[in-house]
């Protein structure tokens, strides 16, 4: 089958034109005395006819702009189409036809619509419900509103009435969410049943845990935040992860100014040039293992003193055995003899 191009015969398709040059005018009434009508294509002519917009020096213009040289003809694509604009433009004129598409109008009156206003009145708390709400924001007292505006309420105050009026969540607070990520980072770090202690890279104290504390014997974070490790501990294993970068894992030390053993694991956050330092308690263990030992020991040298002492009641019986038998021979020896005799 051999398909044979033939011509649109639509002749009402006169907005065919679009995609040239000055198209989009062709298809209007360009009738306004008081408008020049201007066609501009090519990005640089379009970027100059703005220009000179902005500076004020055009009035009265409708301008048509393209930023393709030849409008859509001339686009890009239709470089693989070995692109010729006098040809392209030909083409679209032979294409579009000298009227309008058809398009049936609706009559008026269909196109009519009476809107009623929709009335929308949204609670209002009291007072006592925006202190509830800002309360729930972790917000207890004036200098607590921090009117930030990262919920995007101009006030604190504005950003409770909208979680009242169901616009706004409570966990929408820069502040609030920062507060809540801060109190359970916290909350784990002193409820850890092992020490935290958290140096710069200077080696000075920067974070500490209750549970360092109490090892320490130390009443206060202040006592130690700022100061050099040394203060608290032999500074040689810190020292030694910051020059290597090697971490350190359960690595058991005795620590003699406290009298307690424990597992220390050393790691160095490059990122933020911290060294973090995780102590478990192993003083009972180190206790019990202790005793363990004392009492392998005291059996051990009971064993040897049982076996010492049969050795000896062996060796005192098999004695008293030899003079028995000793003093047995020689009495049957003199009744052998005196028999003989007689």
């Amino acid at each position: 089958i051999e398909l044979t191009p033939c011509r649109d015969a639509e002749e009402n398709s006169h907005t065919r034109f679009f995609p040239t040059t000055g198209g989009i005018l062709k298809t209007m009434a360009c009738d306004d005395p008081n408008y020049a009508y201007i066609a501009v294509d090519g990005v640089e002519n379009c970027i100059a006819a703005l220009e000179d917009l902005e500076g004020g020096g055009l009035r009265g213009c409708f301008i048509e702009m393209s930023a393709c040289a030849g409008s859509c003809v001339g686009g890009p694509v239709m470089e693989k189409y070995h692109r010729s604009p006098i040809r392209g433009y030909m083409q679209v004129n032979a294409y579009a036809g000298a009227g309008d598409f058809i398009v049936e109008t609706p009559p008026v009156d269909t196109l009519k619509k009476g809107m009623q206003p929709i009335k929308s009145t949204l609670p209002v708390p009291s007072e006592d419900e925006i202190t509830e709400i800002l309360k729930q924001m972790s917000k207890t007292k004036a200098e607590d509103e921090l009117n930030c505006g990262s919920c995007g309420y101009n006030s604190c105050r504005e950003k409770a009435i909208a979680v009242y009026q169901g616009k706004a969540d409570i966990s929408m607070c820069m502040p609030f969410l920062m507060g809540k990520a801060e109190n359970i980072s916290e909350n784990i770090l002193n409820n850890t049943p092992n020490a935290v202690i958290v140096l710069n890279e200077a080696l000075e104290v920067q974070q500490i845990n209750n549970t360092a504390l109490q090892m320490m014997n130390l009443r206060y974070p202040s006592d130690v935040l700022g100061e050099q490790v040394v203060r608290i501990l032999d500074p040689s294993d810190f020292i030694a992860v910051r020059q290597t970068g090697r971490n350190i894992k359960t690595k058991r030390v005795y620590l003699a100014e406290y009298r307690r053993y424990v597992e220390e694991t050393i790691t160095y956050d490059r990122n933020y040039k911290n060294l973090i330092c995780i102590m478990r308690d192993v003083t009972h263990e180190e206790d019990e293992r202790s005793k363990k030992e004392a009492m392998s020991r005291q059996t051990i040298e009971t064993a040897d003193k049982v076996v010492e002492k049969q050795l000896r009641v062996v060796q005192e019986i098999a004695s008293l055995l030899g003079e028995t038998a000793a003093e047995t021979k020689i009495a049957l020896t003199k009744l052998k003899e005196s028999i003989r005799d007689e």
